[in-house]
């Protein structure tokens, strides 16, 4: 019976350490918290009924019972107990457990929904690691395989572009990428030259548009090398915007005297953080995979990251875990200095708005008031300028405003702040 006992507590000591689990499960992603709770309930309810089958153990354990007169005799016990042996179906080991006869089967059931639901916990993370795998397109794979040789012998030339492909959270190797723009400035060179050819059938007089074959690879390599530089200033802007509310969720989870790694994981498996998430993926994958401290990755990162801000805020944690200071003071002190920044910003957004539409009024209002009546009294008195008719003068006016109304567009997308 001592056996038995033994494993029942090893069994309870297996229950607690996937409770355990299932909790910090649900602390990094609350997305599944009902089905959490219910695999916790499941798993509690097996320790009771464990719990339950100690008294009758012990009483099988001893051989004697006291008799009214204070003295001992061996009795023949009917056993309540029921040994039973079963194979986990996540971990594939074979488990005994000693068990009430009549809770046999109510344990059963609760072992079949725990470890179903421990097995379900484990398809969950699987799935979010598979979604973060980036594989290559056949387009990437043809390009290496034609221009890798080429491409790794131009890497040492390309540093700037290499900085700017990790800032831009661009998922391809420098060589990958310096592959695809060889091959795609093939692709095109040769489609300019069908081109050209098109054009010498059609008039042997097209011959002056020899240059269209060079112009499109010239083009293709302008936009492959300045792309990444783009993007990077593009995630530069969306970090700033979701800074000071990541920031102020970060405060709120180190308040709970939470281990700091534990952080990032619960912020990077958020989805209200998407480029913020991106860049705390990449200290959680110097921690986890490369094996460096949290320190070091923190330091690390912020070195590569495109936003002063975040590196700033990065550097700052690792000089305050370095030091033993309170992170969640810090991330209070730096969500405040965060928003007061958003705020300004968002001012500075309104004040130019405000400007713009200033300008608006006066150029695509007032404007083509005036030139209408101008046009009226020059078509009354019969004039024209430089030899266009009043027609004419209505029509490029039109092109005009609807150019200068695309320009207006463009320009306040632009500088609009990410929501």
């Amino acid at each position: 019976m001592f056996e038995d006992l033994k494993r029942n507590i090893e069994q309870e000591k297996k229950i607690v350490a996937d409770m355990r689990s299932i909790q910090v499960a649900m602390e990094e992603d609350s997305r599944y918290r009902g089905f959490y709770f219910s695999s916790l309930k499941s798993l509690g309810e097996q320790l009771v009924l464990l719990n339950r089958a100690v008294p009758d153990l012990l009483k099988e354990w001893s051989p004697f019972k006291k008799t009214e007169d204070g003295g001992q005799r061996i009795e023949e016990k009917k056993k309540e107990t029921v040994s039973m042996s079963y194979v986990s179906p996540s971990t594939k080991e074979k488990r005994y457990i000693t068990i009430n006869k009549k809770d046999r089967g109510e344990f059963l059931e609760k072992l079949k929904m725990s470890e179903g639901a421990l097995a379900g916990i484990k398809k969950i993370k699987a799935k979010e690691i598979k979604e973060i795998i980036y594989k290559p397109g056949v387009f990437v794979k043809m390009s290496n395989s034609l221009f890798r040789g080429y491409a790794d012998r131009l890497i040492p030339r390309f540093g700037k572009l290499a900085r700017d492909l990790r800032k831009a959270n661009i998922h391809f190797l420098l060589s990958s990428y310096l592959s695809m723009g060889i091959m795609m400035s093939v692709v095109v060179f040769f489609l300019g030259l069908l081109i050209y050819g098109g054009l010498l059938v059609v008039d042997l007089g097209n011959w002056t548009y020899f240059f269209l074959p060079f112009g499109l690879v010239g083009g293709v390599l302008f936009l492959f090398y300045f792309y990444p530089a783009s993007e990077a200033s593009s995630a530069q802007k969306k970090v700033s915007q979701e800074l000071p509310f990541a920031t102020i969720h970060m405060s709120a989870i180190a308040g709970s005297d939470v281990e700091p790694t534990k952080i990032f994981k619960i912020i990077a498996r958020s989805n209200e953080y998407p480029n913020i998430g991106g860049e705390i993926r990449k200290v959680i994958t110097q921690t986890d995979v490369y094996g460096y401290d949290l320190v070091t990755s923190l330091k690390n990162v912020a070195a590569r990251t495109s936003n002063k801000k975040l590196a700033e805020l990065f550097s700052g944690m690792a000089t305050n875990i370095t030091t033993g200071g309170s992170l969640r003071n810090y991330l209070e002190k730096k969500s405040e200095n965060f928003l007061v920044d958003y705020r300004l910003e968002r001012e500075k957004y309104a004040d130019l708005a405000g400007t713009f539409m200033d300008v608006y009024i006066s150029i695509l209002i007032a404007a083509p008031l005036v030139l209408m009546m101008m046009f009226i009294v020059m078509n009354v008195a019969g004039l024209g300028l430089g030899g266009l008719t009043i027609e004419s003068l209505l029509l490029l006016s039109v092109v005009g405003i609807v150019v200068v109304n695309i320009i207006f567009i463009v320009v306040l997308n632009v500088r609009q702040p990410k929501v």
